[in-house]
């Protein structure tokens, strides 16, 4: 229930919000040898531009400031409703990007941890959408600005993974029969050709670097369809609307007699072709849209066409306290 309210908090912030900050330039205290003024002047740039994916309106300013006194002190002299500033210090080999975002009511501070110069663009993403957002690094990290740090520290973060659930049709290309027998109020065996399938099911999704996904997906049909597939997507860009093409194999089974004496189970391997578009994809919460041929290797060579919209969220990793409801993921999940 308070994911559901966070979601729908953040949708309507995005709807009826306008916020403006005022940005200032970032400040060093690294040798210009190590890190010269062009490379400064790039990262904040890429800091700056980052930030106006999140902040509606954004004035840039050539002030630096090392305090928050000297960064509310900057807002007092502008009309802008929050001020954010930066800073670049260098620990061994390591650069540290710190960054605040502040009014006078109230301040949060992000920083990530740069191995290389090179590293700076992903590091000035990710600290841009932790900053704006005021999410926490973990939170913030999504397709386009993992880390060299993350992939060395943390193996999991080779994929961002996602929990999602999507309903819709299944349409047959020429209708599956179902035998069924009627105890009452007419007794007898019924033959129902089904035109199509309403379908529903869970799966769990994958995202790599190189812009490519699997995604695992159960579910079913009613009635007496089941299926288990394996999919693979290809996406044609990274932005938060991502077009992607696909395919996939999987278990389906067809049940196809459904009186008391006996049962007619008609299953099979199943291959298909899809594609779709995944929106919000930089974002925690996506919505997945998508068509899906599929061709069934059962006796009766099934085939049709699935039309589905989904949602994915990503996964929790913030450690829980042990409690009765953390015993059962199902519940675990809900509350």
């Amino acid at each position: 229930m308070n994911k559901l309210i966070i979601i729908l908090v953040f949708m309507l912030s995005a709807i009826f919000g306008n916020s403006n900050a005022l940005v200032l330039s970032t400040y060093s205290s690294i040798d210009s040898q190590f890190l010269d003024e062009n490379d400064i002047e790039t990262i904040n740039a890429l800091f700056v531009d980052a930030l106006k994916q999140y902040i509606d309106t954004i004035d840039t300013s050539d002030d630096i400031c090392l305090d928050d006194d000297c960064a509310l002190d900057a807002l007092s002299k502008s009309g802008n409703d929050e001020v954010i500033y930066s800073r670049l210090q260098k620990l061994g080999s390591k650069i540290i990007f710190l960054a605040s975002i502040l009014d006078s009511e109230k301040s949060f501070n992000s920083k990530v941890t740069a191995l290389s110069i090179e590293d700076m663009d992903q590091v000035a993403l990710r600290l841009a959408k932790s900053v704006a957002l005021r999410q926490t690094l973990d939170e913030s990290a999504d397709i386009e600005n993992i880390t060299e740090q993350d992939e060395k520290d943390v193996a999991r973060r080779k994929s961002l993974g996602r929990t999602g659930v999507s309903f819709g049709y299944f349409f047959p290309f020429e209708g599956i029969e179902h035998t069924y027998e009627n105890q009452w109020p007419d007794e007898g065996t019924t033959t129902d050709i089904n035109q199509k399938f309403f379908k529903f099911n869970f799966n769990y999704y994958h995202e790599f670097k190189n812009n490519t996904a699997l995604m695992y997906e159960f579910g079913g049909a009613s009635p007496g369809f089941l299926f288990l597939d394996l999919n693979f997507m290809r996406f044609q860009n990274k932005l938060d609307t991502s077009p992607f093409y696909g395919g996939g194999v999987g278990l389906f089974n067809v049940n196809k007699n459904r009186t008391f004496e006996n049962r007619n189970d008609d299953s099979g391997i199943g291959f298909n072709i899809q594609a779709g578009v995944l929106l919000y994809r930089t974002y925690d919460f996506n919505v997945l849209l998508r068509a899906k041929f599929v061709q069934i290797l059962n006796d009766d060579f099934d085939r049709g066409i699935m039309f589905d919209l989904g949602v994915q969220w990503k996964r929790s990793d913030q450690p829980k306290s042990r409690s009765p409801i953390s015993l059962f993921p199902v519940f675990q999940s809900i509350f």
